[in-house]
């Protein structure tokens, strides 16, 4: 995948202005060395981790069946924090509030806005950061070249965590079911139909070009003048994240930018 890292943030709106809204999505991360990979997936691998070091060898994990667990438990429970649910059999819905309330699942978020996916990835951090950028048509024109008619089944089993001999793949989709942070953040994720391979392996596999998928690094010098542009066209903590949690969460960079960029005008009379 090709990578650019920008000198400027005019070479950044350059960059991103010519993509088709909708047509491309991006994903920030506070860390240019992060892997593109679900938080279930890490799960599994911190989960071998921590059985090596205790027994000196590697588990064996049935990464599906623990999945279904997590799945079963989650809708079993959810009523007693939640008053609205999606339908039983509505999987993508299930998966996607799950990811929302930070359970591990298959999902990544990605965003259809550019900017975004900039506060993502300048959010936390004092490190270089990195915003992919990818054409989401490219993918579901190689999955039709490749599965032909079978790819909405294919899909599908994926998204029903149904044990198959499908080839790897990703899928992009938004739920049936939206809460107000996903439209907050013109949200929708990509799921892999795989356990065993992260969304970067998948990802580097699918035969499309450079113009079609790349990474901007963002360098960590330009982190404060970023964070500053997005203030001013209202892209913050309490904007993307809805309620008193994200405002109170916008508190943490106050110190980014000065008092004077927060005290309240008039405060003095």
């Amino acid at each position: 995948m090709q990578i650019k890292t920008i000198k400027s943030w005019s070479e950044f709106d350059r960059l991103v202005s010519t993509k088709h809204y909708r047509k491309w999505i991006f994903r920030g991360q506070s860390d240019v060395n992060w892997e593109l990979q679900s938080s279930l997936h890490r799960a599994f691998d911190e989960a071998q981790k921590i059985y090596c070091l205790s027994k000196g060898k590697e588990k064996s994990l049935n990464r599906l069946s623990h999945e279904k667990v997590m799945i079963d438990r989650f809708k079993c429970n959810a009523h007693l924090y939640l008053s609205h649910l999606p339908q039983q059999a509505d999987s993508q819905s299930w998966l996607s509030l799950m990811q929302h309330h930070g359970a591990p699942t298959r999902l990544l978020d990605f965003t259809f806005s550019p900017y975004v996916a900039l506060f993502f990835a300048l959010e936390f951090g004092e490190t270089d950061a990195v915003i992919y950028c990818i054409n989401h048509h490219a993918i579901r024109n190689v999955d039709d070249a490749y599965f032909g008619k079978d790819r909405l089944d294919v899909y599908s089993r994926a998204l029903n965590s149904e044990q198959s001999n499908d080839d790897p793949c990703l899928l992009a989709f938004e739920p049936t079911f939206f809460n107000q942070r996903l439209l907050s953040q013109q949200g929708l994720f990509v799921a892999t139909n795989t356990l065993e391979c992260s969304h970067g392996k998948l990802l580097d596999d699918y035969k499309i070009t450079d113009r079609d998928a790349f990474k901007i690094v963002i360098p960590s010098i330009l982190r404060f003048e970023g964070l500053r542009k997005l203030n001013r066209i209202n892209i913050n903590s309490a904007n993307i994240y809805p309620g008193l949690d994200g405002f109170c969460k916008g508190m943490r960079r106050q110190p980014v930018f000065g008092v004077e960029w927060q005290e309240r005008i008039g405060s003095e009379l």
